[in-house]
């Protein structure tokens, strides 16, 4: 099986090459445009002076071919653009393999130290496991990533149609790279998403007196150019008629200007949607929640893919109004605008409604993308098995965020409810990077993401954390008050939940030894009339005795260190027990700050 880095780096050594070539077209169609547009003027300029009909043709047919570059050249440009962003892609992916996440979001606009647990386990931020699984290209699919982040879920039945999603898409990076490199060629913002909201909701109608002309004035225009063409008339008629339908394509030119402004806001806010959408009509699904996708986007009769052509169509015949040679021509003979607005009218009328749930299932889509670009990142991770026999299970259960060659992995198992761990060892043994392990990879288990472990087997449930509890001088509330607090909402959660799963390092820290003791033997007695279990690491050894007056809910586990006279040996490996060695004296001493 090919590693993702050599296939990132397969796929800029490609990507690279199909650039150059494409450049080196566009440069070729640059020339051909100049060259007709220089024809176009010569031709033009010899028919006034001789009058010779072949010299008009020779021009219209410079034109139209003119008209036909531009088209290839925006196509051309288009790819490349996109062909760039493949490239990104892959080498956002290759910095971040390589342990680099600067080119990453931190998310963190969605920090927040009162949420359950995003706060200690750094879900956001920098080195974060946002920075780590983000990989959405919508401001709506952003938004869904972080939902599912923060709100685990609890039905065993919704983890397993996210992971059969995540299984099969990541089974197919190429698939992936190409909706992501079609999402960032246009990035989509929120102002955008509102722009959207509002075009929806707008009602845009053709002024009553441009009906007849519609259809009447320009057959009969183009009818009175063949017939010039051909000697029959003169070209007084056909020039009179063409300036007419100008005319009326200009007489409401305000209103035009207005809606292709507001149908611009709207496409390019809307494009990377069109892109997104048509690009998983390719998707052949077999899993359940991709395949519900496929049935409300590709209906029949409101397919999504076929509307937003339609309308990108409608918004690429508009942009050609800016190139006054297109819209002189177009217009002059066939009154394009007026019939691009009755165009756009019909389609609010049939698809205005359904923009809604397609940016819903794009967002959806796109955190899938997510998590499936993350799975395929990391080979060595396993999709957890969701259950109801086991709170959690696991083997070589590592941190998913730490290097794969600095990641110690522990065997871990807490089978029931009212089950607690009381984690003790000495400073930086592990203690604290174990809690994150367990509580990050139940995170991620309970998106339907993969884990860090061998094997992990787990029963969805809420998640509690108070690791990192800080004070507020502004709301006048102290750290022991900051800590009380915290625990309070542990309480209140764990009564609305079916069950709960714990983690807390060294709670009650803002009160001294003997009632910081008392207080937490008492508290987390207290939890055991509560749907909870989890892990509680503390400093005070004491406290593991708990597991000598109630052996059935509360286990002694330790990460124990060893020192020489020379040196600490930390082995991050968890053991049963309460530890036995401690290092503060040992370390003041080896800096010489005793």
């Amino acid at each position: 099986m090919q590693r993702p880095e050599e296939y990132y780096q397969a796929q800029i050594s490609r990507l690279t090459i199909l650039l150059k070539k494409h450049k080196q077209r566009r440069n070729v169609i640059t020339l051909v445009k100049i060259t007709l547009f220089l024809l176009a003027i010569y031709f033009i300029y010899t028919f006034t002076t001789s009058s010779l009909e072949l010299y008009l043709v020779a021009f219209f047919v410079s034109i139209a071919l003119f008209i036909i570059t531009n088209i290839f050249e925006t196509k051309l440009l288009k790819t490349i653009s996109f062909l760039k962003k493949q490239e990104e892609c892959s080498r956002v992916e290759l910095e971040y393999l390589a342990g680099n996440f600067k080119n990453l979001p931190t998310g963190e606009e969605y920090k927040d130290p009162s949420h359950p647990y995003a706060h200690d386990l750094d879900i956001f931020g920098e080195d974060s496991l946002f920075q780590s699984v983000n990989r959405t290209v919508t401001p709506h699919g952003k938004e869904e990533l972080c939902q599912w982040l923060l709100n685990p879920l609890k039905s065993e039945q919704a983890i397993i149609e996210r992971q059969q999603a995540i299984r099969e898409l990541a089974d197919n990076p190429e698939w992936c790279h190409i909706f992501r490199a079609k999402g960032n060629s246009q990035r989509i913002t929120r102002f955008a998403m509102q722009q959207v909201e509002c075009w929806q909701q707008e009602q845009i109608s053709l002024p009553r007196w441009t009906g007849p002309f519609l259809y009447i004035l320009p057959a009969i225009t183009v009818s009175a150019w063949m017939l010039f063409i051909f000697s029959v008339i003169g070209s007084n008629i056909p020039l009179f008629l063409s300036i007419l339908s100008l005319f009326c394509c200009y007489l409401p030119a305000k209103k035009t200007l207005q809606t292709h402004a507001r149908l611009d806001e709207f496409t390019r806010s809307f494009s990377n949607l069109y892109e997104l959408i048509g690009h998983f009509s390719t998707f052949a699904s077999t899993s359940t929640r991709l395949q519900a996708f496929h049935a409300q986007l590709f209906n029949g009769t409101r397919d999504a893919h076929v509307a937003l052509r339609s309308l990108h169509q409608i918004q690429e015949s508009f942009d050609q109004r800016t190139n006054v040679v297109v819209a002189l021509f177009m217009n002059g003979l066939f009154m394009r605008e007026l019939h691009l607005i009755q165009r756009l009218v019909a389609w609010k009328r049939r698809y205005a409604d359904a923009i809604p749930a397609w940016i819903e299932i794009t967002s959806e889509l796109d955190a899938f993308v997510s998590l499936a670009n993350y799975k395929y990142n990391h080979p060595t991770f396993v999709t957890p098995t969701p259950g109801n026999n086991l709170i959690l299970k696991g083997t070589a259960i590592g941190h998913p965020l730490l290097p794969v060659n600095e990641c110690i992995t522990n065997d871990f198992e807490i089978a029931r409810l009212h089950e607690f761990y009381i984690i003790t060892g000495a400073n930086m043994a592990g203690k604290s990077t174990f809690l994150r392990a367990i509580g990050v990879n139940l995170v991620l288990a309970s998106c339907g993401a993969v884990v860090c472990a061998k094997t992990f087997e787990f029963q969805p449930t809420g998640i509690f954390t108070s690791m990192r509890t800080v004070d507020n001088l502004a709301k006048g509330t102290s750290y022991f008050h900051a800590e009380l607090l915290r625990l309070q909402q542990l309480v209140d959660m764990a009564r609305r939940e079916e069950r709960l799963f714990i983690i807390l390092d060294e709670i009650l820290k803002g009160t001294n030894s003997r009632d910081k003791l008392n207080g937490s033997r008492r508290f987390l007695q207290k939890l055991l009339t509560l749907p909870i279990a989890g892990l509680v690491a503390t400093h005070d050894l004491e406290l593991g005795g708990l597991a000598d007056t109630l052996p059935d809910n509360y286990f002694n586990r330790c990460f124990e260190i060893t020192h020489t006279d020379d040196d600490i040996i930390y082995d991050y490996k968890l053991k049963p027990g309460v530890s036995q060695n401690m290092n503060a004296s040992i370390l003041l001493e080896k800096m010489k700050l005793v």
